[in-house]
């Protein structure tokens, strides 16, 4: 059997869980992850959980990312965002415009127009 490491918090939320639930830790995180998954895209193949190298340039910057079609999630590299991650290719394009243009008066972009593939084409084709 496999093991994983949480920190201190989501163990404490765990363990709440299953107290509450009256079944096991492992349960409630087995529950936890099937219900994820459930919501996901129903594409299942490998290259679905394989991250996508994307890049945008903004403002004279070259901000880099990494993109997950089985999630459509998007985790920036590059500063000021490296290591943020983002429930979606817009959120993390608006974060990359607040933070690199905080005068702009609405910072919301499309993010599936604004990364790019390394083959220059839009993040938009992975759609």
């Amino acid at each position: 059997m496999g093991s994983i490491e949480i920190d201190d918090r989501t163990h404490a939320m765990v363990r709440f869980a299953a107290r509450v639930a009256g079944t096991t830790e492992a349960v409630v995180v087995a529950r936890a992850v099937h219900a994820y998954c459930e919501v996901l895209p129903n594409d299942s193949s490998d290259d679905a959980w394989t991250a996508v190298a994307v890049v945008a340039r903004y403002r004279g910057r070259r901000i880099e990312g990494l993109f997950l079609p089985a999630t459509r999630r998007l985790t920036v590299t590059t500063e000021p965002l490296a290591g943020k991650h983002f429930k979606s290719p817009s959120g993390a394009a608006t974060a990359v415009v607040r933070a690199l243009n905080p005068e702009r008066g609405t910072a919301d972009t499309n993010g599936w127009m604004f990364w790019r593939l390394d083959n220059g084409d839009l993040l938009e084709t992975l759609r």
